[in-house]
């Protein structure tokens, strides 16, 4: 780890940013705020890669602005969570993932039922290959399946990171945030620090540039050794663009994210049996660690042709991982599992769209097409035991959509996708006894159809309802397989209805949602016990999710405004039969009826913030959930719990300073757990965390 060098230089970029900064003081502007206006500002979303105001959009959408997503409280996958109800968040060294719905992926699959995105390319490990979010013009968590317009891995949702537009106007900015979180080794320091500069280059051309350093000592202890440094993290990101216009009808932007990321991961402890240790009190006897990089390019061409546009993305993502764990969380004479993952895809998107908002038959059509190659070399237990993997995938996809004005009131949509995709996956699998080869290649067109009536009830309320098929492609079990069975799965897929209420009140001053949905699943992709110590990915289950959802978010006048949410679920496994270790043996077991993992039966979330422009400003939140079960035997589980964030702040001429506090109850909600033979194993979450952060614009 690089812990002292990492913190230098974060002590020495807030030092020196405002020096760095100065030659651009000559265009020194006041913090950005928002107008003392009593109206909610108008929302324009992309959600289905066209603009329009979101109380015309007939689905289920949150989202983020860049301002809020700027602080400590908002800048992490947590954020989602306090917008949108229904939702559970894993930020864990183990994976990063967002379960909307209650809907999940086989646990650590390489795919996951939530698309991510960051700007307009797709991410193939979602969640766990996105970096931070900072540079971030905004956010929109879309809830259902999304296939239609996106593809693959979007069958619970998407989740779309636009980052910070080139301005054309210089503007510049930096900020530093110190925290300390309680633990077990008392309170310990995280630095922060980053610097934003934007402006024109040439008179059609203008170029941004973002860094964010971030370091931290961790909170945990272990006992084995007496070290602190197994919640070490040190990660760097980098974030810029150029944008520039071409002729009157023409504008070619390039943007690229970089993140680098090391971590301590000697994070899990037992929390139940004969091994159960106190809070972030772990007992490894393997140095473990977690180094990870992710790299997000993006070309986008938007070309304005009279009344049609046409749009072409050209992205590429790398992603690279190496971990050294010890394998049972405990001081035990056991040895250690690796990991050497790397994952490269190249896309190709073309859309054509009409450009009219208001013409009464809107349409879009594109094609897609990508390539992905991805190699893993996955030690168990011993150097001996070793599973080395290659996959390349290719797909292309023809899609279309359509909303049609039937009358002054009434819109009727239509979309379809089809989609190709082509697997070609190998595996060696060596062992002290030999040595074995798994191959495995399919070929799969899927349909991916939505459909949807929208009715203006009034000029400001809105009533709709949708149905749409939902898709999430087979895979290769490249950690766990032990025949050539064993290696392949194949897709799953559901089918889901919402129907939904949106309205605006009080002169547009509030704005309420409401949704109910029904999702069922025919051939969901499960873990499997197989003899031998192996496991299987089977597509052995049925499983059924509704509920409702609301949120209001309200603004009471020129300075307080609020925001409220709530959602009910009910996710079950309607069908479900596996394999169970009892005792020595493996049983075949009927576990229909039980609760689908990281699916709470209720979510709620309110807050209030307080923006005078000048002077002081504010914000507290409460986000809460109900009990939930990490794993589908349903044994290893989270109680209910309640994080409380609160910040208060003064707004100087062009410098914003204030005091953050996070997770203020200091409840012990956790990342992840798992059951063992020998006993429950969690990673604690987040703890309390209070630091103070100055921000300084030009």
């Amino acid at each position: 780890m690089v812990r002292l060098s990492m913190r230098g230089a974060l002590v020495l970029s807030a030092s020196l940013g405002p020096l760095l900064m100065m030659p651009v003081r000559a265009a020194a502007q006041t913090a950005p705020a928002q107008p003392g206006s009593v109206t909610l500002a108008p929302l324009t979303v992309e959600a289905r890669q066209w603009k329009e105001d979101e109380q015309d959009l007939p689905a289920s959408v949150s989202v983020l602005r860049g301002d809020t997503l700027g602080t400590p409280l908002w800048d992490s996958l947590a954020a989602v969570a306090k917008v949108t109800p229904n939702v559970q968040i894993e930020q864990s060294t183990v994976q990063s993932r967002v379960v909307i719905r209650g809907m999940t992926a086989a646990n650590t699959a390489l795919q996951d039922p939530v698309g991510y995105f960051v700007n307009d390319v797709a991410l193939p490990h979602g969640a766990s290959q996105a970096p931070r979010l900072f540079d971030t013009a905004s956010m929109e968590v879309l809830k259902g399946p999304q296939g239609t317009l996106y593809g693959r891995n979007t069958e619970a949702g998407a989740i779309k990171v636009i980052t910070g537009e080139p301005s054309r106007t210089l503007r510049a900015q930096a900020e530093a945030s110190v925290g300390f979180r309680d633990g077990a080794t008392g309170w310990s320091p995280t630095t922060v620090a980053s610097g934003q500069v934007s402006g024109p280059v040439t008179g059609d051309v203008a170029a941004s540039l973002a860094v964010r350093g971030e370091t931290t000592d961790g909170v945990h202890r272990n006992r084995w050794d007496g070290s602190s440094t197994g919640g070490d993290l040190d990660r760097w990101t980098l974030s810029g663009g150029v944008s520039a216009f071409v002729g009157d009808d023409t504008e070619v932007t390039l943007k690229s994210v970089v993140e680098r990321g090391e971590q301590g991961k000697q994070r899990m402890r037992y929390i139940t049996g004969a091994f159960t240790t106190p809070r972030y009190e772990t007992n490894y006897n393997t140095e473990s660690w977690d180094r990870t990089l992710t790299a997000v390019q993006s070309a986008k061409v938007v070309h304005q042709a009279g009344d049609l546009e046409l749009t072409s993305v050209t992205g590429w993502t790398h992603y690279s991982r190496d971990f050294l764990m010890d394998l049972d969380g405990w001081s035990v004479q056991a040895l250690r599992n690796t990991l050497s993952h790397t994952d490269d895809a190249v896309s190709q998107e073309l859309r054509l769209a009409t450009a009219d908002p208001q013409a009464r038959v809107r349409w879009l059509g594109g094609l897609y097409t990508f390539r992905e190659w991805t190699d893993l070399e996955f030690t168990t237990g011993t150097a001996a035991t070793r599973r080395t993997t290659t996959i390349d995938q290719t797909g292309a996809a023809a899609f279309g959509q359509v909303e049609i004005g039937l009358t002054d009131r009434l819109r009727a949509g239509l979309g379809s996708r089809v989609e190709w995709l082509g697997q070609d996956g190998h595996q060696t699998y060596a062992t002290a006894t030999g040595r074995t080869t798994f191959d495995g290649s399919r070929d799969s067109v899927t349909l991916l159809p939505r459909a949807s009536l929208s009715f203006d009830v009034t000029d400001s309320s809105l009533l709709y309802g949708s149905y749409a098929r939902g898709y999430l492609p087979g895979g290769y079990n490249y950690g766990s397989a032990g025949t050539a069975e064993g290696f392949t799965y194949d897709a799953e897929s559901s089918w889901t209805a919402e129907v939904g209420l949106k309205n605006r009140f009080w002169e547009d001053r509030l704005n309420t949602r409401l949704a109910l949905f029904h999702t069922t699943t025919r051939d969901k992709q499960i873990f499997d016990l197989v003899p031998g110590g192996t496991q299987r990915v089977s597509n052995a289950a049925r499983a059924e999710i509704y509920g409702m959802e609301a949120s209001a978010e309200a603004r009471l006048d020129g300075n307080w405004s609020v925001f409220a949410s709530g959602g009910w679920q009910h996710a079950e496994a309607t069908e479900y039969r596996a394999m169970v270790q009892q005792g020595a043996a493996l049983v075949s077991t009927d576990l229909s009826g039980r609760t689908l993992p990281m699916a709470a039966s209720v979510t709620y979330g309110l807050g209030v913030r307080y923006d005078a422009e000048a002077g002081w400003f504010g914000q507290a939140s409460l986000n809460g959930s109900g009990p939930f079960y990490f794993d589908s035997l349903n044994v290893a589980r989270q109680g209910a719990s309640l994080l409380a964030d609160a910040e208060i702040g003064y707004r100087f001429a062009g410098v914003d300073v204030a005091l953050w506090g996070s997770n203020l109850f200091d409840e012990n909600v956790y990342s992840r757990a798992a059951a063992t033979p020998v006993g429950i194993i969690a990673e604690d979450g987040d703890g309390r965390e209070l630091g103070l952060r100055i921000k300084a614009y030009w």
